[in-house]
């Protein structure tokens, strides 16, 4: 997606982007891993980044109407906010057809068939079915490691992309060592 056409669903969405925020967004790689502070705004860019590569799929052709993406946390209610806001922009842009009151787990469906999924990583081994076109973990600093590598191995079939999104306060193990 060119980027005037991006900054203008932006400005429909009432979002300004920092500069470090577009780097995020223009950078080329499948997986990603973005930290910040308390309150510093990871949900609501995790959000964007969905939509905005959901769009781009649909403006470059390679959208399907079995799209599928995952919002994962530990627990359903850690997804939570990026459910919402994604209902938020996807009603604002005119795009979405349904969406369940609750998030656990929660499912969103836009016009063209796309479906966004909330899932929980209580048990990795659940992480299954089908494989989805892009993952946002929600609070991922919480995650396992076993579960880390479940969802790597859910976005390889499609060659989706990964969005891991947490803080690294009070985070041990392999989430601030990546």
């Amino acid at each position: 997606m060119n980027t005037e056409v991006r900054d203008k669903i932006l400005g429909q969405l009432k979002f300004t982007a920092s500069k470090e925020q577009l780097e995020i967004m223009e950078d080329g790689a499948r997986w990603k891993l973005v930290a910040g502070g308390v309150r510093a705004g990871k949900s609501r860019l995790a959000s964007v980044y969905l939509l905005v590569k959901l769009l781009e799929s649909i403006s470059d052709g390679t959208a399907r109407d079995s799209d599928i993406y995952w919002l994962v946390a530990a627990d359903y209610e850690r997804t939570r906010a990026e459910f919402e806001y994604l209902v938020q922009d996807f009603a604002t842009l005119g795009l979405l057809d349904t969406a369940s009151k609750r998030v656990d787990p929660g499912r969103i469906i836009l016009a063209d068939g796309t479906r966004i999924e909330t899932k929980s990583a209580k048990d990795p081994r659940t992480l299954a079915m089908r494989a989805p076109d892009g993952i946002i973990g929600c609070e991922a600093s919480q995650l396992d490691l076993e579960t880390f590598h479940r969802l790597r191995g859910r976005c390889a079939p499609k060659r989706g992309w990964m969005f891991l999104s947490g803080t690294f306060e009070g985070s041990l193990g392999w989430y601030p060592q990546m």
